[in-house]
């Protein structure tokens, strides 16, 4: 199982202000079992999985973090065939999912830079996620040859390497930035996180922020 969903049924539990032993008891296990699917060392059923979504009234999507939204809105599609259900509506529920879930972690970004109230950490933070969608742009803009390339100033051939300079030339000064201000004591902006700041001040969008740590840092391990 993956790590979102041991984070997530620890969070709604302790949300609820329920101690591991009623919740193991509600749904059916042993504590030590709960405590197990908590700290993520064993791996639970498809069953426990729709049982627990049912006992915290969210949906199992949301448990594996596939989405933000915890009610079944995201993923109850209009009825269709059979057929059309498993297939059309599974594939544009996904992409709706990752969208949301993306917005959701840029805000995240935007409240921590609104706390931090620098300006260069801002503008460097802005520039780097202009950049990374500014690639994607162009590389999306290439999958028909027809596309007018005189929309863009910078040309065609070479256009990644400058992108990947760019980037990594702003990464550089948001990075020295961010360690002078770590070091320095005048400056007092400096966000408290950990994994239940995370999950009790940005409640709505946690589960967002926590896909993307994770499915990312999964994918750069591969």
């Amino acid at each position: 199982m993956n790590t979102a969903f041991s984070n997530n049924i620890t969070y709604l539990r302790k949300e609820r202000g329920i101690s591991q032993k009623q919740a193991s008891d509600d749904l059916g296990i042993s504590q030590s079992l709960l405590s197990h699917y908590e700290k993520g060392i064993r791996e639970c059923g498809l069953d426990f999985v729709v049982k627990a979504a049912d006992y915290y009234n969210v949906t199992c999507d949301y448990l594996l973090g596939r989405v933000a939204e915890r009610s079944t809105a995201l993923s109850s599609p209009a009825p269709q065939t059979a057929v059309q259900t498993s297939l059309t509506s599974k594939k544009h529920i996904l992409e709706n999912a990752n969208c949301k879930i993306i917005q959701n972690t840029i805000d995240f970004i935007y409240s921590l830079l609104n706390e931090i109230k620098n300006r260069e950490v801002t503008k460097y933070s802005s520039e780097i996620l202009m950049t990374e969608i500014y690639s994607l742009i162009r590389t999306l803009y290439k999958i028909n040859p027809k596309n007018d390339e005189t929309l863009f100033l910078v040309p065609t051939n070479g256009c990644h390497a400058f992108i990947n300079s760019h980037k990594e030339y702003k990464t550089a000064k948001l990075t020295e930035t961010v360690h002078r201000l770590s070091k320095s004591r005048k400056f007092a902006n400096k966000p408290d996180l950990s994994y239940e700041i995370i999950m009790e001040n940005y409640a709505d969008i946690a589960g967002s922020v926590l896909n993307v740590i994770h499915n990312t840092e999964k994918n750069i391990r591969r």
